[in-house]
């Protein structure tokens, strides 16, 4: 059973369901997944929205009627880890235009024991004690997406949300155990990691896939 704190999309929104199947298929082009992949951010955006802080607002409708709707008490920062998040970025860029920006980048070190990660890129804000979301289309192992948590704090984020594509089982467990306060909002849960820590059966490496290039 997964935490409070894990929100998979799919299992209750068949939209999601449909990008993942054009996101998962190997005959997929790069058009189309970079299409899925923006709708995705879409979606993970307007889920996760409810984290948010709303407040009430009063406005006037072309009718000269008065009435109360939300807007939002801060825009969150976004956090890309390159390159794979690139397109969903974008897609969060249509919830939220006026959200700033931020990027960080690593590269990933396989052994026998694991999964080591070198952060060789970041432009972070000295400060942002507003509400973060952090993007990356697979939770793998957690370790990027856990140190670019850690990263969020150490600039004094007061709310923490990853947004990704899949999941696994291993990546949320790691999430869960070394930062409970964090919401993770995915479209799917996957069961494994080969000896490569890619998902199974995800999709790929999607870094590769959005790009057009092997690394």
């Amino acid at each position: 059973m997964l935490a409070p704190s894990i929100h998979v999309i799919a299992e209750r929104l068949p939209i999601a369901r449909g990008v993942l199947r054009v996101l998962r298929d190997d005959k997929t082009g790069i058009r189309e997944f970079r299409r899925a992949m923006v709708l995705a951010g879409v979606l993970l955006a307007i889920e996760s929205s409810k984290e948010l802080s709303w407040k009430p607002v009063t406005v006037t409708t072309p009718l000269g009627v008065e009435t109360i709707e939300l807007e939002l008490e801060r825009e969150p920062l976004l956090i890309g880890v390159l390159g794979a998040s690139l397109h969903m970025l974008e897609g969060f860029q249509h919830v939220y235009p006026n959200a700033p920006i931020a990027l960080i980048a690593a590269k990933r070190r396989e052994s026998s024991r694991g999964v080591e990660v070198d952060v060789y890129y970041e432009r972070l804000p000295n400060r942002w004690d507003g509400p973060v979301i952090v993007i990356d289309p697979m939770l793998a192992t957690g370790s990027t997406v856990g140190l670019s948590i850690s990263k969020a704090k150490q600039i004094g984020s007061s709310k923490i949300i990853v947004a990704s594509v899949i999941a696994s089982i291993h990546g949320l467990r790691y999430i869960v155990e070394n930062h409970q306060d964090v919401a993770v909002y995915t479209l799917a849960v996957d069961p494994e990691l080969n000896n490569r820590y890619f998902i199974v059966p995800g999709l790929g490496d999607a870094g590769d896939r959005v790009l057009g290039v092997t690394a």
